[in-house]
């Protein structure tokens, strides 16, 4: 032990009485350091994470019919493992309900867009869990979930997300990633409370998980939050608000920024449908960085892009502390942290 503490015939009044004069005086100053938490930082993830490129039968009718709607879908993604590789650690998830014999099936748009590099929710699943044993002291990854249901009039109807469908779809994600999860019972112990979210420390190797609904889905499913694996999204005033999904950065900064700083975790979005990359613009992206919002989301991450130019949505080294309300301690705590 450092200084002979337990060194054989040693003194260690001396040393003893020294450390806790020490922590007596920085209690009682109040200089106590602070506990570097999950939502004291920043990291980016990727919209539709699944996505592989459209058919290029079907880019090519659907640009016929709305030239706009086709470009918004000409993005794709990395493999999920070699996104976490690159040190994202928000991820997105479209999953369609086919009933209990079929279970979950992972795409963007019923039939024209559904090339994923994973067929269903268990195997999209299953693959976070492969890579998260294989790095077990990784960031907590944030997963977002859209029940994809909407009625497109050219397109076959999907089945609708029912209570059944909801519980069927819980079932999965216990089955896959019960042990690992961050809970809505465990950061909202007290429903009149701000989440209590848990250390960097604790949260190593596990995920966190949001339903991103709102209206009769969600109400649906947040029925029981505290017994559910997945947040809800919902406004800072409601007993299950803890995870909010706030998708404008520019135009709902301040609000951003009030939610970061009363203890919420935001998601926002660098760019969308395109458009900022096709036009290398970064005011979004710029603005999604200072609003505090704790998950960046872009289809941007790579050093190159589709469209020829720089545009790129990354953090160097995966996480950074957060602008809004990151303890003063937390770059010395973040970079005495390793393999996250």
């Amino acid at each position: 032990m450092v200084n002979g503490l337990n060194a054989k015939g040693s003194n260690t009044k001396g040393p003893i009485a020294l450390l806790l004069g020490c922590a007596l005086f920085f209690c009682c100053s109040g200089i106590v350091r602070a506990e570097l938490r999950i939502n004291h930082l920043q990291f980016v993830g990727s919209h539709n994470s699944y996505k592989q490129p459209m058919s290029v039968v079907y880019y090519t009718l659907l640009s016929l019919l709305d030239e706009n709607a086709a470009k918004a879908l000409q993005y794709a993604h990395e493999p999920l493992h070699r996104q976490l590789d690159l040190g994202l650690r928000k991820l997105e998830l479209d999953v369609f309900h086919q009933g209990p014999s079929q279970g979950f099936v992972i795409g963007h748009v019923q039939v024209i867009d559904m090339n994923s590099h994973c067929s269903s929710l268990r195997d999209c699943l299953g693959q976070l869990l492969q890579w998260s044993e294989a790095n077990p002291t990784h960031a907590p990854i944030w997963i977002s979930f859209n029940a994809k249901d909407q009625s497109i009039g050219w397109l076959p109807d999907p089945q609708r997300f029912d209570a059944s469908a909801f519980a069927a779809m819980d079932q999965a994600i216990e089955d896959v990633l019960g042990p690992r999860l961050i809970r809505p019972a465990q950061v909202k112990p007290e429903a009149t409370e701000p989440p209590v979210w848990p250390s960097l420390t604790d949260a190593r190797g596990k995920f966190l998980l949001i339903l991103d609904e709102g209206g009769v889905k969600r109400d649906l499913y947040q029925d029981q939050w505290l017994r559910r694996p997945m947040f809800v999204n919902q406004a800072a005033s409601h007993p299950a608000a803890a995870v909010m999904i706030v998708n404008d950065p520019i135009a709902e900064r301040p609000r951003i920024r009030q939610l970061v700083s009363d203890g919420f975790m935001v998601r926002t979005r660098a760019d969308a449908d395109t458009l900022e990359a096709r036009q290398n613009d970064t005011r979004r992206r710029d603005a999604a960085f200072g609003s505090g919002a704790q998950a960046i989301s872009t289809d941007y991450y790579l050093p190159t892009n589709l469209f020829g130019n720089d545009y790129r949505v990354i953090i160097a080294g995966g996480l950074r502390c957060n602008p809004v309300n990151a303890p003063t301690e937390c770059e010395a705590e973040l970079q005495a942290l390793s393999d996250l």
